[in-house]
């Protein structure tokens, strides 16, 4: 015989998994014959086991340069286990790949730190694939195309003295 120990919040998910069930059982089923609303949602479209959601990609700090920071936000039910970040270019060839970290402080707030630099004006695609305790699977993109950095314009007399 296996044991499975449930969190405190898992368990009062099931209770309210089961209580709406017997709701939809109690509301749509009289003497064995089912009753249909046109209006009502059928119970196979309600998400029993949402998956992670990523709400926010923040780019503004990504200039396209190595150690540049990507900040993600992330929400779940069942506690994430892993956050993968993908930049690719506009033809989808992919550019770079890790896992992002999670801050210590806030288990909502992830980053990622680039790797490859890229040329200004280059457009790009973030992606972000967050996997659950439970195996569910989100992701969100966002596109961004480099910002062109100004660079001081050298001196005559920084020319000569090459």
């Amino acid at each position: 015989m296996t044991k499975v120990i449930l969190s405190e919040l898992l368990l009062d998910y099931r209770r309210e998994m089961a209580e709406i069930v017997r709701q939809t059982v109690k509301e749509n089923y009289i003497a064995g014959v089912k009753t249909f609303h046109s209006g009502e949602r059928f119970p196979a479209q309600v998400d029993l086991l949402p998956p992670p959601k990523i709400e926010m990609i923040e780019l503004t700090s990504y200039k396209g340069q190595v150690g540049d920071l990507i900040l993600l936000a992330t929400s779940d039910d069942f506690g994430m286990m892993n956050l993968h970040v993908v930049i690719q270019d506009d033809q989808g060839n992919l550019i770079e790949s890790g896992d992002a970290a999670q801050f210590e402080d806030c288990s909502d707030c992830w980053d990622y730190m680039a790797t490859a630099s890229l040329p200004s004006g280059t457009s790009v695609i973030v992606s972000a694939v967050a996997t659950d305790c439970l195996w569910g699977v989100g992701s969100f993109s966002e596109r961004i195309k480099i910002p062109y950095i100004s660079r001081p314009t050298p001196s005559r007399d920084d020319l000569l003295a090459h």
